[in-house]
């Protein structure tokens, strides 16, 4: 994001503009079984809501090798989609969800102000996502999908927002681009790595985050499911 003000708009207003998210015709994909955090099949009918940070990323439903996703195209801008969801991390602890990177930006760097692009993110939102209109934003877990610049199981403290914002680096480079990856993260432990506590609150909220306003390289992402897989 361009300027320092951008980022911080994203926690403190991440539910407060909705657009709808136009669809198109896709193929039948299993559910992900679990308690399920987002699965583009069910987009037409979840709550999504698409705020624009900075030019709007065109968010569209799609289908990439057989499988309906939502389709992140960057246009030179920042914007999210985020969904209210329900999980205790502390009975589920674990995140399972799958993406694709078909386009990575090449100089984007998620330490540096004017780099913090990312091809893919998840956000998880610890915390009634409501309370954000208050004075603290509540605590956000991001998992990214970045360029080869970080490296992998790399924590970092967002540059905007440094006191809220952690990034867990889970795929770096090009190396498994333009293929479907499933990833599988603890998020309690990572949590309690990059905060260096447990969380105290529910995931009350998740969001999907593509932007290339700072690069202006091209960027693609596909997001397919998430689910958070409970403790026997």
């Amino acid at each position: 994001m361009r300027i320092s003000k951008a980022f911080p708009a994203l926690l403190v207003f991440l539910i407060a503009a909705y657009a709808g998210v136009p669809v198109t015709a896709g193929v039948k994909q299993e559910a992900a079984a679990g308690n399920k955090l987002f699965d583009a099949e069910t987009v037409p009918r979840d709550q999504w809501k698409h705020l624009p940070l900075r030019g709007e990323t065109k968010y569209r439903l799609a289908v990439l090798d057989g499988r309906v996703a939502i389709r992140a195209v960057g246009r030179d801008s920042a914007s999210v989609l985020i969904r209210r969801v329900d999980a205790d991390p502390t009975r589920c602890p674990v995140l399972e969800w799958s993406w694709s990177a078909t386009k990575i930006q090449p100089d984007a760097d998620l330490r540096v102000k004017n780099r913090e692009d990312v091809t893919a993110a998840i956000f998880l939102l610890f915390g009634d996502p409501g309370s954000m209109f208050g004075l603290a934003p509540v605590p956000t877990l991001r998992y990214v999908w970045t360029n080869g610049n970080v490296p992998v199981e790399t924590v970092v403290v967002s540059p905007y927002m440094p006191g809220t914002v952690r990034s867990v680096v889970v795929e770096s480079g090009e190396d498994r681009a333009g293929t479907w990856v499933t990833e599988r993260r603890n998020v309690v432990e990572d949590f309690e790595r990059a905060f260096g506590r447990p969380p105290k609150d529910r995931i009350q909220a998740i969001a999907l985050f593509t932007d290339n306003d700072q690069t202006k390289q091209p960027v693609e992402a596909y997001y397919g499911w998430a689910r958070m897989v409970c403790a026997h």
